[in-house]
């Protein structure tokens, strides 16, 4: 099938009755693996010292109205509020897609999430396969691009290809937010048609938290297409389409368009 230029009412029709009819031919394998990884720049506890040391200095300017130590605050304040919404944090990895053509899940995590949300287990399962199958396809569109999806991984195509799929001389955290933006919209996108409710507003409230808000989390591309969504669903469909697009030859392009999406009066 050819995913340079993706459909996605139809390939989220076939994604999990009928892959082979999508051309995905990857291994799939179980893992009770317990696995996490780390967001964020700046600790917690140091940067909420820093807010104390901000509200003390504020006293001392309202106190002695003094233009300098005003702006000494401003300047202070603006680079705490960039730590702010950058502090770390763990999250259980539910899934994982690798370019050796594997697709692994952690059913610990998803047991897990699905046991604190009460959700339906099978449903979140194949859910999250969704997700990972999405990023699959967006691999092997991109291999499709360069002419290596039949080329020996010695070959010049193929090693470009990969490097571009890497991100090779673009901003990681833009390639990341760009290829999660992507598959989770995506696994949203299902979660709607198959009628799980619940499965997508989840997606929405654990994207209300202040973790969203950084520039380059890999899901912070989320809150403007859901919210794109709840407006004018056939307008985020296209929107999607259109990242999915631009993705396939510049990572910088495709994350200028998940910015035009934002939130209004947000950070990101």
């Amino acid at each position: 099938m050819i995913l340079q230029t993706m459909d996605i009412k139809y390939i989220l029709q076939h994604i999990l009755p009928s892959p082979e009819m999508l051309g995905i031919t990857c291994a799939y394998i179980e893992s009770e693996t317990v696995r996490y990884k780390q967001y964020g720049s700046y600790d917690a506890v140091a940067v909420q010292r820093e807010g104390v040391r901000l509200l003390a200095l504020l006293d001392e300017v309202e106190q002695t109205q003094d233009a300098r130590l005003w702006r000494k605050w401003q300047s202070r304040y603006q680079a705490w509020q960039k730590k702010l919404i950058q502090i770390k944090f763990k999250a259980l990895v539910h899934g994982k897609y690798n370019e050796a053509g594997e697709i692994i899940l952690y059913v610990n995590a998803l047991r897990e999430e699905f046991a604190k949300y009460n959700l339906d287990y099978v449903a979140y399962y194949q859910s999250v396969l969704v997700h990972e199958r999405l990023h699959y396809l967006h691999h092997e569109a991109v291999m499709q691009r360069f002419h290596a999806t039949t080329a020996a991984v010695q070959s010049a195509e193929y090693k470009k290809a990969q490097a571009y799929w890497f991100g090779a001389g673009a901003d990681a955290g833009y390639v990341r937010t760009v290829k999660e933006t992507l598959a989770e919209f995506g696994r949203f996108l299902w979660c709607r048609e198959q009628g799980y409710t619940e499965l997508a507003e989840l997606a929405i409230q654990n994207l209300s938290g202040v973790r969203a808000y950084y520039p380059t989390y890999p899901y912070a591309g989320m809150r403007g297409f859901c919210a794109l969504y709840e407006k004018n669903p056939t307008s985020a469909v296209s929107a999607w389409e259109e990242l999915w697009q631009a993705s396939l030859t510049s990572w910088q392009e495709a994350y200028r368009l998940i910015k035009l999406h934002k939130p209004q009066n947000k950070p990101f």
